[in-house]
């Protein structure tokens, strides 16, 4: 009986939401032009539902939170083992679930894999402690003795035993997972409280910050630029780009994903503050330009020590300083101003490659050529000779219109290129084949930031591409949430050609001006603007909804027996067992 009620809830809310934002609804005709308290409070309990949400739901997988114990690992693994893909990922979480129930752990290499998830917690001991690398006290002489440490197959045929996906470098592990979270959030609270900080709380923060970024960027670009966008598509929109944009946080919290939602949380704010200094600040109050840019460096520089690919960002900073330089007559004094904007590149870029040299001898080598992991990463070689326009091809294809089969085991969805999974993200693409929208998008002077969005997309896929050994899905999130903001700017823009006026005035007698008949004006979209509002809301909820699954699918063969059964029962409820 539950599961009945459960379902019909479920459906009565889908179809709900359908019919709220139908094209004739009353709720497309509620613009943000007139930002008002009602606006304010609706953004404020959407902001809630979704971090407390994403939170929760952060905390449901031990697995991926950090709160697993290594018996627990060793039987969840042991019942999914026959059914995991044999991908780079989950060929090692089969490998170290064998680990973990063997008998002869000297024999066993990944034995100690279930620990690299607390690698921020360790970090933040080891600087309160004065030291920049990670001491176990448990290092394998093997190890040390091994002409070349970073070749798996050598490593597994010796039986060597070492930390999983740490940096190794003259004997000494360090993470190469960037240091700024660790002063951000983990020393900060070690020192506040006593207790180490897990590592999904910091990524619960990090998301958090997240979702309110996007969302006051999206809200900064309306009020600029198309002020009679719908408030629905906003909130939509902005729920979609923000779920869609996290789902690997969400669902894989520890450590990996620390790194990825400290990065481009840091980056969200960053653009956010460039684009106001630009476009939101009139040419007058120069000096609070500068003062948003130099806010935009600070979390931008601060990327780099996050994730160094997200950091890349950091390029739409030449549109947005090409646009100000139009506006601003150049002059010694401004030239001073901008340079001391972009002082936080300068000096947590050297504290950074201070940091890179102290531990790799190199200011530009983060760790990652140093992992023992998959793959020997020193064998690489240079950046050009890893370029390939057929590997570029197939890692564009990858991130962006990769199909993927549905699959036979629960929840059949499996995660695909951004466009073919989450199609709210190809409405942009659509927005950007009218001649009009393009037109306003020129008016506006944002052709430079569009098109420098684009290569910045492109350059961060190219790096993942040519600097991993193997691409997974999560690496798609170093761009979703740049393109997230370029689809909402599209979109806007779009709104803006086609929300023109329409007069709704009842009949007025032959020969009576409508002045005199006393008739008022009333100002709405035209049909062509709720059809494209109501098109773009339900692209909005299809990728959400397309998203949870997939949430279940990343999370599924991690989730401990009684929460599998509960999902299969949900699930079940809300298709009435079809």
């Amino acid at each position: 009986m539950n599961s009945i009620i459960f379902g019909v809830i479920f459906w009565v809310v889908l179809l709900g939401a359908a019919w709220l934002v139908r094209p004739g609804s009353g709720l497309l005709r509620v613009t943000m032009e007139k930002w008002s308290a009602a606006h304010i409070m609706v953004t404020v309990l959407v902001l809630a539902a979704l971090i407390g949400s994403s939170s929760f739901l952060m905390t449901l997988c031990p697995m991926w939170n950090g709160e697993i114990t290594a018996k627990l690992m060793e039987e969840t693994e042991a019942r999914s083992s026959e059914k995991a893909s044999a991908t780079g990922e989950e060929e090692w979480m089969k490998n170290a679930a064998a680990a973990m129930s063997s008998d002869d752990p000297d024999t066993d290499p990944d034995r100690y894999a279930v620990k690299n998830k607390n690698q921020y917690e360790l970090m933040a001991d080891a600087l309160l402690k004065g030291q920049i690398y990670l001491e176990y006290g448990d290092m394998d002489r093997r190890l040390l003795q091994m002409p070349n440490p970073y070749d798996t197959n050598a490593r597994r045929a010796l039986g060597v035993r070492y930390h999983w996906d740490h940096a190794f470098y003259k004997g000494r592990y360090y993470m190469y997972f960037g240091v700024v979270p660790v002063f951000l959030l983990f020393i900060p609270f070690k020192l506040i409280t006593g207790a180490s900080l897990t590592t999904y709380h910091a990524t619960q923060v990090f998301v958090g910050m997240s979702i309110i970024g996007l969302f006051l960027f999206f809200r900064l670009l309306s009020k600029r630029f198309f002020p009679k966008l719908s408030f629905a598509v906003y909130l939509f929109l902005g729920a979609a780009v923000s779920v869609t944009s996290m789902v690997h946080c969400v669902a894989k919290p520890a450590m990996y994903m620390t790194a990825f939602s400290s990065a481009f949380c840091m980056e969200i704010w960053s653009v956010y503050f460039y684009v106001k200094a630009v476009w939101a600040t009139d040419n007058e109050h120069e000096n609070r330009a500068i003062f948003r840019a130099f806010l935009g460096a600070l979390f931008g520089a601060l990327a780099f020590g996050c994730r160094p690919s997200i950091a890349l960002g950091n390029l739409i900073v030449i549109p947005c300083l090409i646009v100000f330089l139009r506006e601003h007559k150049f002059t010694w004094k401004l030239f001073l101003k901008l340079v001391a904007a972009a002082s936080p590149y300068i000096i947590i870029g050297a504290l950074l490659m201070l940091y890179n040299y102290v531990r790799f001898e190199n200011p530009f080598e983060f760790g990652q050529s140093y992992q023992l992991t998959v793959a020997d990463q020193t064998a690489y070689g240079s950046l050009l000779s890893r370029l390939s326009v057929r590997g570029l091809l197939n890692g564009a294809t990858y991130f962006l219109t990769r199909s993927e089969d549905l699959i036979a085991d629960f929840p059949h969805i499996v995660e695909g290129g951004v466009f073919y999974t989450y199609p709210v993200f190809g409405v942009g693409l659509f927005a950007l084949t009218n001649k009009k929208t393009c037109s306003a998008i020129r008016a506006n002077k944002v052709v430079l930031f569009l098109l420098g969005g684009i290569v910045t997309i492109g350059v961060i896929i190219m790096m993942d591409i040519v600097w991993t050994p193997y691409l997974l899905a999560r690496y798609r999130e170093d761009m979703m949430w740049l393109l997230g903001m370029l689809v909402f700017l599209a979109v806007g823009m779009r709104y803006a050609e086609i929300s023109g006026e329409e007069l709704a005035v009842s009949e007025v007698e032959e020969g009576t001006s409508v002045a005199e008949s006393g008739v008022k004006f009333v100002v709405e979209p035209c049909e062509e603007a709720k059809e494209f509002s109501s098109a773009v809301c339900l692209l909005s909820i299809y990728s959400m909804l397309v998203c949870a699954f997939v949430f279940v699918q990343l999370d599924m063969k991690h989730f401990l027996p009684e929460q599998i059964e509960l999902i299969k029962k949900i699930v079940g409820a809300m298709t009435f067992g079809l």
